[in-house]
């Protein structure tokens, strides 16, 4: 019980924030298709809008409504997966002073396995060929649920780019 309230709070936790420079310098797919429809379908979205707010939402809701939510996928995905990592790494700390016959009761490093987030897709992802550990599909049916009752809010530097793309198209 304990676990799936960590994973859920993990998961509700949000986006990572990164500082600027790491962002500029290794963008994943998933941002950079998103950013780019945007500004491909800003024209489209004010065109058929009655007002900006409109606009932007058509923007992201419909008219790139794939790419955004990957994005938005990539966002909540990452951001559990570490949290699980720092997780695991914080409960093997806890136990290291507590080694029962040279075996570490608190090794949790292979509980996620190969699990990572799909640069494109944002989905989590194992390794065919490596064992998933125990944990993986745990992971991965917590973030659908979340992603199921939160939505898949749009990251907010896409909604501001929304926004600007769409003030610039009424201009």
């Amino acid at each position: 019980m304990r676990l799936t309230l960590t994973i859920a709070a993990a998961l509700i936790a949000g986006p990572v924030v990164l500082p600027q420079a790491v962002q500029a310098q290794d963008r994943p797919p998933a941002y950079t298709n998103a950013e780019a429809c945007l500004r491909e379908r800003a024209a489209d979205a004010v065109a058929v809008s009655s007002d900006a707010t409109d606009a932007a939402e058509f923007l992201l809701n419909y008219l790139c409504a794939e790419t955004v939510g990957y994005a938005a996928a990539y966002d909540q995905n990452t951001a559990a997966l570490l949290a699980m990592n720092d997780m695991t790494a914080g409960m093997a700390n806890l136990g290291a002073d507590d080694e029962i016959e040279g075996e570490d009761p608190f090794d949790f490093s292979a509980l996620f396995g190969s699990l990572t987030v799909d640069p494109v897709t944002g989905a989590l992802v194992a390794d065919a060929d490596a064992d998933p550990g125990f944990m993986t599909a745990t992971l991965k049916a917590q973030a659908a649920q979340m992603s199921a009752m939160f939505g898949d809010r749009p990251p907010v530097f896409l909604r501001v780019l929304a926004g600007e793309l769409v003030l610039q198209q009424r201009r």
